[in-house]
């Protein structure tokens, strides 16, 4: 696995932020879903930020999670939107403070986009839960394990990885911004490769939703791979 680059860190705590939001009012119960559609909306939450799965997982879980005295909305939308908006500037400083002073400025357009391109590639991946376990049930704690794999792109030299190693061979400026518009290239042309992993749901009553509130920790192993 590769060590995760600073900016993906700072995306994770970010979205992390993201999914929490101040007490609303209580509803009714929410309606019962199968495990496995509930890892979908996971999925389709934090990896792939669709809005109306972020709206859909919300209402679904918000009567558990208020009566654990919980905040009401799981997600935000729009922040995560804001921590994807904000990513490519952010991390393209970062690449770009890895070549010498002199050029910096020079490689900060390239560095971004490629910032941009594994973003992108991130919230593109094509994710589907596939097969729920039986449920089990432990000191009263009903758990479901539910497998799921995404389809992501599969690049020679992971991008944190590539640009260190781009920014210590001694490029000159023109053949540093080519270097970093090669790497980003890589994010829209690679083959695909398939990421798979389990991601498990529990619930205390059958009157409750099924519900992982260390989602972040299973999803953000997609990193790893990009």
């Amino acid at each position: 696995m590769h060590k995760q680059f600073p900016a993906a860190r700072l995306l994770a705590a970010t979205v992390a932020a993201a999914l929490l939001q101040p007490v609303m009012a209580a509803e009714p119960t929410a309606v019962e879903l199968a495990p496995l559609a509930v890892a979908n909306l996971y999925i389709q939450t934090i990896i792939n930020q669709d809005e109306a799965s972020v709206a859909k997982l919300n209402a679904y879980l918000r009567p558990t999670r208020l009566a654990g005295q919980q905040s009401a909305e799981y997600a935000s939308y729009s922040a995560l939107k804001e921590a994807d908006a904000k990513f490519p500037t952010e991390t393209g400083k970062l690449i770009a403070d890895l070549f010498p002073v002199p050029m910096r400025a020079a490689v900060t357009p390239a560095a971004e986009l490629l910032a941009a391109n594994v973003i992108a590639a991130k919230n593109g991946a094509a994710c589907q839960a596939i097969k729920a376990d039986p449920v089990t049930v432990d000191n009263g704690m009903q758990t479901a394990a539910v497998s799921f794999e995404c389809q992501l792109v599969k690049v020679p030299v992971a991008w944190a990885a590539a640009a260190q190693q781009l920014a210590k061979s001694g490029c000159k400026v023109e053949q540093c911004k080519a270097g970093l518009q090669k790497i980003a290239a890589t994010y829209t042309s690679s083959p695909k490769q398939t990421w798979r992993a389990v991601f498990a749901v529990s619930r205390e009553k059958d009157s409750e939703a099924w519900r992982n509130d260390f989602a972040r920790e299973t999803f953000d192993e997609i990193w790893d791979y990009l």
